[in-house]
């Protein structure tokens, strides 16, 4: 099976640069075809694409010069237009390439009705930026697991999933046309949300190649997120009354349970048969210990502020407010935020303090309590129980009259 892989750029040549370097290397033996499509670029990309391009990949390198940034839907359309290959790879500048990682994908690509897949995305640090797209049960998008070490077990099973990031995403050339390829309505957001929902809709399986390995330096491009509101209105519009909810199906693959914080965010939590395991050595842990046990279980709430705790008392306060910092990012809870505001206060980090405090306000409660009324209802006329019992437990927990989480 021959891959076009199709990377719309625009300016940021070093990173085009080292994202064409690093597919080269670790492409050997590989049939691909590569497309940079450049979107009017006005740095040295324009002139410096097409001999590296051709001195790394030979005659299977086009430079696809587009006149002006006419954006990533717009963009990779033109370069699926002109690959040869019998399935897409599109994929962002800013990803680095590892060993091994295309096998995967194509055997992915070969199971019975699966019509997409995209690689496991990790962040430069290791920990895990994309395993999937998610819908909350307040209808927030997020990535699957976010922050997860990228080696945990859960990154590489297997998902029910309605979407998948378009930063780097592999299907059949003729299912992407089928499709009507990506959507020219949106401008740089939103348009792989749409293309795999369209696919979802019509019966498809999508996959996360666990196996495949990619580095992703995430969203360099300037103005990337200029037109968020307006691609939202959009996607609104044409999936709003489809889209269902997800992130507790997902997350039960894995024994794990979701929640609403008291600003209405979402986090996951352990089960309690794994809380009480892990907190029954809680009291004679030492740093290392909560390294080690952190990395295996990150939804360990207790775990993070003991381990917070013990860097305090050893006089490590950065180190403390990293790791709270951290645990902000799985649990938008009191719990976290209040130590976090008072580190940050007494290490002069004011700006971080003040960004703690405003979390823990959140948006009006009583407008987030008629929306997850709303939303509770609806799951029961469904007769959705696990869903409705997620709204259900935050009502009865976040009574009216309990105003608003502090800090």
């Amino acid at each position: 099976m021959t891959i076009s892989c199709i990377i719309p750029a625009w300016n940021l040549w070093e990173t085009t640069r080292t994202c064409l370097h690093s597919l080269a290397e670790h492409s050997q033996g590989e049939d691909i075809q590569v497309i940079v499509v450049d979107n009017g670029s006005t740095d040295a990309t324009r002139e410096a694409l097409a001999p590296l391009g051709e001195q790394l990949f030979g005659s299977r390198f086009t430079a696809l010069l587009l006149p002006e940034n006419q954006g990533f839907a717009r963009g990779c359309n033109a370069g699926a237009r002109a690959a040869d290959g019998e399935a897409l790879f599109f994929v962002n500048n800013d990803i680095t390439f590892t060993p091994g990682w295309l096998p995967p994908l194509r055997e992915a690509l070969s199971l019975p009705h699966v019509r997409a897949v995209g690689p496991l995305l990790l962040y430069p640090d290791g920990t895990c930026q994309h395993c999937g797209v998610s819908f909350s049960p307040l209808y927030t998008l997020c990535h699957l697991y976010e922050g997860f070490p990228g080696d945990h077990p859960a990154l590489r099973r297997v998902h029910p999933l309605q979407a998948l990031t378009g930063a780097a995403l592999l299907l059949p050339r003729a299912v992407f046309q089928e499709a009507g390829g990506f959507h020219e309505g949106y401008r740089n957001g939103y348009e792989d949300l749409d293309l795999c929902l369209n696919l979802h809709s019509h019966g498809a399986k999508l996959r996360l190649a666990g196996q495949s390995l990619l580095y992703h330096h995430t969203s360099r491009t300037p103005g990337r997120f200029d037109r968020d509101k307006e691609n939202a209105a959009l996607f609104s519009s044409r999936w709003g009354e489809k889209i269902q909810p997800d992130l507790h199906i997902q997350a039960a693959v894995d024994g794990y349970e979701v929640r609403l914080g008291p600003t209405g965010r979402t986090y996951l939590i352990l089960p309690p048969a794994r809380m009480q395991a892990l907190e029954a050595d809680a009291a004679t842990m030492t740093v290392e210990d909560g390294i080690r046990l952190l990395r295996e279980e990150p939804l360990w709430l207790g775990g993070w502020r003991r381990l917070a705790d013990l860097l305090q008392r050893q006089g490590e306060e950065a180190r403390a407010l990293e790791i709270l910092q951290r645990a902000s990012r799985f649990f938008p809870l009191p719990d976290i935020w209040q130590p976090l505001h008072r580190l940050a206060l007494r290490c002069g980090q004011t700006e971080l303090a003040a960004s703690v405090e405003r979390e823990a306000h959140g948006d009006d409660p009583s407008r987030k309590r008629a929306l997850i009324q709303r939303y509770w209802q609806e799951a029961r006329r469904r007769r959705q129980a696990p869903l409705a019992a997620i709204y259900e437990r935050w009502l009865k927990d976040h009574p009216a009259e309990a105003g608003q989480a502090r800090a």
